[in-house]
């Protein structure tokens, strides 16, 4: 009689579809949201790798890859000994590279020589300063100076590995002077003396050459502080000024008759490698004055010099500023030098040190975080900015003092002891006359009249 409708199930159909649709919509909401939390949650506890930009590092190293060779295909002197320097430096920036990445902060390099080519062109380009975010090099300060603008007139921050001239460092506060500052070290050893022997015969060997600037900052640093201790008559005496010998690169001049065996006798020279003559000349002199009592302080490049034994630098307590020091006694270093020997064979020089913890301070500065799995090997970077809005240059320098056959602190060793003043005697057994200016030191010799 009626016509079957069809309606009602295909209402019921459509609503089913809908109704699945709609539970399979809330179900992939749920998940999505979360993943979000966990995500979200994730980036609270800690900075993910993901989401950190790679950082792009220029290198430019002397690797005098187009260097013309000697008759039989060994490479002339200097250039093989740059090429030496280059791959221990490289070798430091692809240690502070892995680590880095570990921690997970990616790291792509970009190696180049920076000896220019055969026909006197640099080899680096715009496109590589460009794509870069940090350049450390080159080490050749005339190398630094074809660069230095194209590096300025990009923005990039630049890494300097090696002490340069102030026009190339002073270029604002983008550039970084890694290498630890003799300006600085000269000062701190001024400080020490000034603190520690400001009432013994204190004497400068000026060289008045190279290093002329590092020996006049001395001379100031060590006169000011003696004269900040001028409360009363007569400290002007017991705090006297620095006396100063006049050398040159090869001779101390007159130092035997500033040298006197009844007071502690300390001398000083912040003059570096280019006056290894007047150091050896300086050794035969002190040598010559067995009998007097000495503490020498010198430049950092004296622990180089092979020709100082290591006998006489204790017995004068040789006492210089260093750098670039590996901190072995700190555990948290151990396996990423372990992990440098394996791969080289060798524990890191100086240069490796250096270029590893500059990369290293480089990105702790960008990314805090990976502070927390990575360290420098040596000692942290002290910087400080001399001129406003001026470039950074490290000032981190250690004290270290010649003792048991070894380096060690100078904070670390035990304090030296009160000089003693004694008399002499001939060989009949009779006193050798004091010299008017110490006789006071003897009242049982020389009583007063």
């Amino acid at each position: 009689m009626g016509m079957t409708s069809y309606r009602p199930a295909w209402v019921l159909r459509v609503f089913a579809g809908l109704l699945g649709v709609g539970v399979w919509c809330a179900f992939a909401l749920d998940e999505e949201s979360a993943s979000c939390r966990g995500v979200s949650s994730k980036a609270l506890s800690f900075e993910d790798s993901v989401f950190t930009d790679t950082l792009e590092v220029l290198v430019m190293l002397p690797f005098g890859l187009q260097s013309d060779t000697l008759p039989g295909g060994h490479l002339p002197r200097k250039a093989g000994r740059l090429r030496e320097i280059a791959l221990e430096t490289l070798h430091g920036v692809e240690s502070a590279a892995r680590e880095l990445s570990d921690a997970g902060l990616p790291v792509r390099l970009n190696v180049v020589d920076e000896v220019p080519d055969s026909l006197g062109r640099i080899q680096v380009t715009n496109l590589d300063i460009a794509r870069a975010s940090l350049v450390i090099g080159p080490l050749m300060r005339e190398n630094v100076g074809v660069v230095a603008s194209r590096i300025d007139r990009f923005g990039r921050e630049h890494v300097l590995l090696t002490d340069q001239p102030e026009r190339y460092v002073e270029r604002g506060p983008a550039v970084r002077q890694a290498v630890a500052s003799q300006w600085a070290a000269a000062e701190r050893l001024a400080h020490v003396v000034a603190a520690a022997h400001d009432t013994d015969n204190v004497v400068l060997v000026v060289t008045g050459a190279s290093d002329a600037a590092l020996e006049s900052r001395f001379e100031a640093v060590f006169n000011a502080d003696q004269r900040m201790k001028w409360q009363w008559p007569g400290d002007s005496l017991r705090y006297a000024l620095l006396d100063t010998v006049h050398g040159s690169e090869r001779s101390v001049g007159r130092l035997a008759q500033r040298v006197t065996p009844y007071e502690r006798n300390v001398v000083i020279s912040v003059a570096g490698r280019s006056a290894r003559s007047m150091w050896a000349a300086l050794q035969t002199e002190l040598q010559m004055n067995d009998s007097s009592d000495f503490v020498l302080f010198g430049h950092p490049e004296l622990a180089d010099m092979p020709f100082v034994e290591g006998e006489l630098m204790e017995k004068w307590r040789l006492t210089l500023p260093q750098t670039a020091q590996i901190a072995w006694e700190d555990s948290a270093r151990w396996p990423s030098l372990r992990e440098y020997r394996l791969r080289m064979g060798t524990e890191p020089q100086k240069y490796a040190v250096l270029a590893h913890d500059a990369l290293v301070d480089a990105a702790g500065r960008r990314h805090p975080w990976v502070n927390r799995d990575v360290v420098v090997w040596g000692q942290p970077f002290e910087w400080a900015q001399p001129q406003e809005r001026g470039a950074w240059v490290n000032e981190a320098w250690t004290m270290t003092r010649f003792g048991d056959l070894r380096w060690a602190r100078l904070d670390t060793m035990a304090e030296m002891a009160p000089f003693v003043p004694r008399l002499f005697y001939d060989d009949e057994e009779k006193v050798i006359p004091v010299p008017e200016a110490y006789q006071h030191l003897f009242p049982d010799e020389y009583p007063n009249d």
